[in-house]
């Protein structure tokens, strides 16, 4: 049985192309996992719902305290296989290099969503070891200005040299991944978090986001929610 649909617009600025349409809210009760309501929104409408700034949180909510004040899903989620490295340059790989791994026994765990970076720097030829503390973003930069980047373990062979270059430290590779991100493809750019409550808690399980009484907050993805659609142009 089809849960109930409601529709509220959104008008994002002036548009005078006849192609640009303004977006509109769709708020569906009927409960599904955040997968499902992905594959709903997709095929009904245009995609779980975005929220790019303080205007479309007032509409949602607004349309949400008129017919249901409970959670819903909308499109963020954290992308927690996102995993790539600092250096983009194709050609530096060989066949599969770009995915080769060296995760350490129940990593990455994601603990707390602070690890954003996993655990050098790499000139145009080999490995050279930095002795200086810093950040990711820090070591990143450095690397950039000094060499070519933080460094890529591509096999192996290469592994076992930074691990004898490293002298025993824990170092910096150019590992990372993004956190947050929404169903359609687009980047973050404004959050909504429940900070009363300590969202974004960071618990590894709780990967996808729901606006609950106006205020975001990460859960499981399996669990069942109503949930937010949007359709038209952003």
């Amino acid at each position: 049985m089809e849960g109930k649909a409601f529709v509220i617009m959104v008008l994002s600025g002036l548009c005078a192309l006849p192609s640009c349409f303004p977006r509109q809210y769709h708020i569906i009760e009927e409960p599904k996992t955040w997968t499902e309501a992905q594959r709903y929104c997709r095929e009904k409408f245009t995609d779980l719902a975005t929220v790019d700034n303080q205007e479309d949180v007032a509409k949602l909510n607004e349309i949400l305290g008129r017919h249901y004040e409970g959670s819903v899903w909308i499109g963020l989620y954290d992308d927690i296989n996102s995993w790539r490295w600092s250096l983009e340059k194709k050609s530096y790989y060989g066949e599969g290099e770009a995915e080769f791994r060296m995760w350490a026994s129940n990593e990455p765990d994601n603990f707390y969503n602070n690890e954003s970076w996993a655990i050098k720097a790499q000139d145009s030829s080999r490995f050279v070891f930095v002795n200086e503390s810093k950040t990711w973003t820090e070591a990143q930069s450095y690397c950039r200005e000094k060499f070519t980047d933080l460094v890529s373990v591509k096999n192996q062979a290469e592994n076992d040299e930074i691990k004898m270059k490293n002298q025993g430290h824990d170092v910096w590779i150019g590992l990372f991944r993004d956190l947050w991100k929404w169903s359609d493809g687009r980047a973050m750019s404004f959050t909504n978090w429940n900070t009363e409550n300590n969202q974004p808690n960071g618990c590894i399980a709780e990967s996808c986001v729901v606006t609950s009484y106006g205020k975001w907050e990460d859960w499981p993805c399996g669990q069942r929610f109503y949930f937010a659609c949007y359709s038209g142009e952003l």
